[in-house]
């Protein structure tokens, strides 16, 4: 068999093992898709910080007595909901913070942290083998230093990545690519809607603006029914069908459960005093018809049992979810021109011969002339050190064909 041939094999065998549900978009929508998962994610971890130190607030000083006039337990159990809706606006900025990571260390925007390069280059059979090697050198010292609990230690936490993996990655029981997809995501719908119901239900009985319970409902019938009209529609494109449906189910989250309730807390914190406690209209508190509007809007507003905070948490958790696996189905295209114009400067000038053996992009040197006249691919000699500039790979890799 020609090196060619063993080559195209080689290049077959990793383009198999790519994700197969994965949008590819342009750099211009990549880019844009980018900003607005990282804006949504800010947005709605703001909201929940917000929402958190909202409930803290209400159980200092005099606050309380406000609480007592739309709750009958006051602030009991106040800080711990405080407390679970500041987790969860964390894990919103942490996204946002691993967004930005990713995309400095890559030096382009990323939406996933696995990469294509790392796929290739750990299919290399000489990678794998120095790392089998470097496993079993690591092993036998922590043998031969005596340290059970270090031993221990590492076992746990690989026993917990496999877990991590077999659960959460994108073959994972939870995953984008999983055989139980359908039916996870319509557990997971099911207990998003009926959240979102009780919600609705609520704001019927308790919201007296008739415009925003017309909105709510709006939004719970068409999520109901637009879930179900993009699955069958678009049911010939799986990635491009649930890239809308978890697009549209943010946005119908973030509707429901952050912008209904800005609309209905915005007026009473324009109208309220921080600095002394107190409303700035001191006839607030005498006028019926704004005080009973008041203590109903704000008895939906903050849970009142652990059922109500349940359910108000749910669909922040389904935007979370929703964003990241938004982030994992959408990948950035191969660019069509391959010339090297649009690579890094010291790549034009300097570099005549890459180590990128065993890779996909080595099948296209040969066919393209201008990459043929300065990339060469073979493998590396048994008598070199093992070294080269991966980073080379990041600049090299998006031309393939």
């Amino acid at each position: 068999m020609s090196s060619t041939a063993v080559l195209q094999q080689k290049s077959a065998n990793t383009r198999q093992r790519e994700p197969i549900l994965t949008l590819e978009l342009s750099p211009a929508l990549y880019n844009t898709a980018w900003f607005f998962i990282v804006l949504l994610h800010a947005a709605c971890g703001s909201f929940l910080i917000c929402v958190a130190m909202a409930y803290r607030y209400l159980t200092m000083d005099s606050m309380p007595f406000f609480v007592s006039m739309w709750s009958l337990k006051g602030t009991e159990n106040y800080r711990f909901y405080g407390v679970m809706f500041g987790i969860v606006g964390a894990m919103h900025g942490v996204r946002v913070l691993d967004l930005i990571v990713m995309s400095i260390r890559g030096r382009q925007l990323k939406l996933r942290s696995e990469t294509s390069v790392i796929r290739t280059l750990m299919s290399n059979p000489m990678i794998s083998k120095r790392l089998s090697l470097s496993d079993k050198n690591e092993a036998k010292y922590s043998q031969s230093a005596s340290q059970p609990k270090l031993r221990l230690a590492s076992r746990v936490g690989r026993s917990l990545a496999q877990m991590w993996n077999k659960v959460f990655s994108r073959q994972g029981f939870f995953g984008v690519e999983s055989e139980h997809f359908s039916t996870v995501y319509a557990l997971q719908a099911i207990l998003v809607t009926s959240s979102q119901t009780y919600q609705s239900y609520r704001a019927s009985n308790l919201l007296p603006r008739a415009e925003l319970n017309v909105i709510m409902v709006a939004l719970l019938v068409t999520n109901c029914w637009t879930t179900a009209g993009i699955q069958i529609f678009l049911r010939k494109s799986p990635q491009l069908g649930r890239v809308f449906t978890f697009t549209y189910n943010a946005m119908v989250g973030i509707g429901m459960v952050t912008i209904v309730p800005l609309l209905i807390v915005i007026p009473y914190a324009e109208e309220f005093n921080l600095q002394y406690k107190t409303f700035k209209n001191p006839n607030f508190m005498f006028d019926p018809v704004p005080f009973v509007t008041m203590v109903l809007e704000n008895r939906l507003m903050f849970a009142a049992s652990l059922l109500d905070l349940t359910t108000k948490l749910i669909p922040h958790l389904s935007i979370m979810l929703s964003l990241t696996t938004v982030s994992e189905l959408l990948g950035l295209g191969d660019v069509k021109n391959t010339s090297l114009t649009n690579m890094p400067e010291w790549v034009k000038t300097n570099t005549k011969v890459v180590w990128a053996y065993g890779t996909p992009f080595c099948a296209t040197p040969m066919t393209d002339p201008t990459l043929a006249s300065r990339v060469m691919c073979f493998e590396r000699p048994a008598d070199q050190e093992f070294s080269f500039p991966i980073f080379l790979f990041d600049a090299l890799y998006p031309y393939e064909k």
